[in-house]
């Protein structure tokens, strides 16, 4: 019985995840459709290093989490203003607390974009999001509780500056964690183009 636990909770979890997918397409999509402004090239590039901090990547987690088709799903719905855009699934590897679970990441390079616009649509899609802060590399960030979340039992978080997005999803942590959690990885995932 024991085995069909974990084998009904893969499930779940599946379509937890499959929730995630159809939510950030929906937000991106959006924002990209209403909020897209003429711009350079871009001045940042957005990668998935295996270790961020205590963050370890866990590529054996992103099937379960569906990340490559959330990936191609924001690419196609974005009417071409998306580009590089790349997916990872982190985990706490310092094992403070089994609540923090495993994060969900997608993020890549919009060709212009208003963030203000962007964080707006995020915003008016879940009623419940709140801003916080995008932390030291600037832009506009909200997050939205997995609680006041609607369309799926997920907590995410958003960020948007005038050349990248990210979107971080989690089904066990509140907000604060995961707005800290998105602070403390953007740094690592968002560097200057060379």
């Amino acid at each position: 019985s024991g085995r069909s636990q974990r084998a009904g909770g893969h499930r779940s979890r599946a379509w937890l995840w499959a929730g995630a997918a159809v939510l950030a397409v929906i937000v991106v999509a959006a924002a990209v459709a209403f909020f897209v402004l003429g711009g350079s090239g871009p001045g940042h590039v957005v990668m998935t290093p295996d270790k961020i901090g205590v963050y370890i990547r866990r590529p054996q987690l992103e099937p379960q989490m569906n990340a490559r088709d959330l990936q191609q799903q924001v690419t196609a719905k974005s009417a071409g203003q998306v580009s590089h855009v790349v997916y990872a699934v982190y985990e706490d590897n310092a094992g403070v607390s089994a609540s923090s679970g495993p994060i969900l990441f997608i993020g890549g390079n919009l060709s212009g974009a208003s963030p203000s616009g962007f964080i707006a649509s995020f915003t008016h899609e879940f009623k419940g999001a709140q801003s916080t802060s995008a932390g030291s590399m600037g832009g506009q960030a909200a997050c939205v509780s997995a609680e006041a979340n609607a369309a799926a039992s997920l907590a995410l978080c958003i960020w948007a500056d005038s050349d990248t997005f990210g979107v971080l999803a989690s089904p066990t942590m509140g907000t604060g964690g995961l707005a800290a959690a998105m602070r403390a990885i953007r740094p690592h995932v968002e560097r200057a183009a060379k």
